[in-house]
């Protein structure tokens, strides 16, 4: 079973440690996973670049221990333009780590079409997925910052990419962008049963596939509180409930 949406790293202020994570996922029968590690907004290179190779070596840390406890991990890049913007190219990001894929999340980075250089460099992570042959997963949302629509263009000029659109939390756009781009699929982290319905109904159920967004599900069930475990007992039964909530998904 494939778990096609989580993460390793810090949302807010909880850590979550990949060792409790992995297990997690191990403990409920998962053999394999696509994570990216969160990544913080950031409006300096210099901090987005500290931040990007401590990451790094997290990563690598992450991979190791997935194979040692026979868990399949692929993981993704998550593009911060800061880091791009501050010299590091993306040629030499992903020769750092054997990325299987890369990231752009609208809603918390700035990659805004109408700015030119956001627009430039947008096309850039594009031209790179081409030759590499990787996914770009796209957050999207039902806000006009991560509404998928404003990045047709690139959906269109780049038919080789395979577009991964996270949440399909908005059935409307997803599917008007399924009925013309057979390169885009999505997952159901945090889809909600009705979307994924009318997206099936649509015809389009053989694109939607199976994500958690693992642990932010976690952090969500103990959102308010001042102190809550985040140890493998934890997030294996937490896993465990997210499993059992996504029962529709067929």
């Amino acid at each position: 079973m494939h778990d096609i949406h989580t993460h390793i790293g810090q949302f807010y202020q909880t850590k979550y440690d990949f060792h409790n994570i992995f297990m997690a996922l191990k403990n409920s029968g998962i053999t394999e996973t696509t994570f990216a590690y969160l990544t913080p907004l950031f409006t300096e290179s210099a901090p987005a670049i500290e931040f990007y190779k401590a990451m790094t070596e997290e990563t690598k840390e992450a991979l190791q221990f997935a194979k040692e406890i026979g868990l399949k991990a692929n993981a993704l890049y998550w593009i911060d333009p800061m880091v791009l913007f501050g010299g590091i190219t993306l040629e030499s990001i992903i020769k750092d780590l054997d990325y299987k894929g890369l990231v752009v999340h609208p809603f918390l980075n700035d990659w805004n079409p109408k700015d030119k250089d956001r627009s430039k460099l947008l096309t850039e992570v594009f031209e790179v997925a081409k030759k590499e042959k990787y996914e770009i997963y796209f957050h999207t949302g039902c806000s006009e910052t991560d509404n998928p629509l404003q990045f047709e263009k690139w959906f269109r000029d780049f038919p080789e990419v395979k577009v991964h659109l996270a949440h399909c939390k908005d059935p409307e756009p997803i599917i008007q962008l399924f009925s013309k781009y057979s390169n885009l699929v999505g997952d159901t982290a945090f889809c909600p049963e009705y979307s994924y319905t009318a997206i099936c109904h649509a015809g389009f159920k053989d694109r939607m596939f199976f994500g958690t967004d693992f642990p932010i599900t976690h952090w969500y069930e103990h959102v308010g509180e001042e102190d809550f475990s985040i140890d493998e007992r934890s997030l294996s039964e937490s896993y465990a409930r997210t499993l059992k909530s996504s029962e529709w998904v067929s």
